[in-house]
């Protein structure tokens, strides 16, 4: 067995607590960092087309595994295998029906196909639909690697984003805010199928991925019970009162499906529905990003002490600068760190000795 992380059943032991909002040892850590040898190594190629890069396991499959093979896991972060990239945004508008657009390495688009409401497709996923095929291929040959090459590690779903972000991507987002006010039966009618597309590709995705303990969506948080990302990017262009009607019954619906739940609070213009969202009493966590241009994480502790006053655990990104005066400064009770740019493994070991010793608890 090829081991990746040497301390999983202490880190599962405490993002138990995380999701519970209870108070561990110390506030969470998820910090990876370089390895000065890689665990494993497997030859790699250059894929041939950028199509080949995102979608053909032949190139993706190493390619992951090497990445996984030169990583120092500390902390909560988990060794987890994504065969279908996260930066494949909006891929559930692919199992639409909708056109990809490929941007380049770091990221694809999607096409929007709802033109005319009178037209509009069945928005529910065909099985031969090309990437729910696509998704499928790679997950199974992710699992037969993982179990080719001995590997101790998981593997997570795609992004499947949240029903308001996928229709925004099928219909368009300024057109979408206009049809919430003059045709507002038609999007609730529409959203409510596209939920239900999402429940199929996460049954579909995690139905093989959770087959090596526990389920991983892309924020990397491990949980031994069903567990989702709830996600409206959308909402950053409508008020309050069009959030509560549109968005928060499908939530509540998202809610009821999954025992555990965190939503991505994503930007400013995300901030004003934050009471609604600390309403919603079956909501786990609120993992808060300030976005573009909104400056670092540090500088919204008030905000962050609103959500820990709410009864929600906490997820947020950080510079390694900042997460001792973050956990000085914040209840360590619910409270998850993901600490990118450390440099090497001594340096993660040695943030996560200082977060031990300024948690307040």
């Amino acid at each position: 067995m090829i081991h990746f992380k040497e301390d999983s059943e202490a880190a599962k032991k405490r993002v138990e607590l995380w999701w519970k909002n209870e108070p561990a040892d110390r506030a969470l850590l998820q910090i990876p960092a370089p390895r000065e040898r890689p665990v494993f190594s497997l030859p790699e190629k250059e894929a041939p087309t950028i199509h080949d890069y995102w979608t053909n396991p032949v190139y993706v499959i190493p390619r992951i595994i090497n990445k996984l093979s030169r990583t120092w896991f500390g902390g909560e972060s988990f060794p987890v295998l994504y065969p279908v990239a996260g930066r494949i945004v909006s891929i559930t508008c692919k199992y639409l029906g909708s056109p990809n657009i490929y941007i380049d390495k770091e990221t694809t688009w999607s096409k929007p196909i709802i033109d005319d409401w009178d037209v509009c497709p069945e928005l529910n996923i065909d099985p031969e639909n090309t990437w729910w095929k696509l998704t499928k291929n790679l997950l199974h040959t992710c699992s037969e690697a993982i179990q080719k090459y001995n590997l101790e590690c998981f593997m997570g779903i795609p992004d499947l984003n949240g029903p308001t972000e996928v229709l925004s991507g099928l219909r368009n987002p300024e057109k979408l805010c206009i049809d919430l006010i003059i045709s507002p039966d038609r999007v609730k009618a529409a959203a409510q199928k596209v939920q239900d597309a999402w429940y199929t590709a996460w049954e579909g995705t995690s139905g093989i991925a959770n087959q090596y303990g526990g389920y991983f969506n892309w924020m990397g948080v491990w949980s031994e019970q069903k567990a989702i990302d709830l996600q409206s990017d959308f909402s950053t262009l409508i008020s309050p009162e069009m959030f509560g009607e549109f968005v928060i019954p499908l939530l509540k619906k998202q809610i009821e499906l999954f025992p555990r739940t965190i939503f991505h609070l994503d930007g400013p213009g995300m901030v004003r529905h934050l009471d609604q969202l600390l309403d919603l009493s079956g909501l786990n966590a609120i993992q808060w990003i300030p976005g573009a241009g909104g400056g670092r994480t540090s500088e919204w502790m008030d905000l962050m002490h609103r959500i820990q006053a709410g009864g929600k655990s906490l997820y947020v990104y950080c510079e390694p600068d900042e997460a001792a005066f973050l956990v000085k400064n914040l209840d360590s009770r619910g409270l998850m760190l993901v600490v990118n740019g450390c440099r090497s493994e001594r340096e993660a070991r040695k943030l996560i000795s200082e977060v031990t010793q300024h948690s307040v608890k």
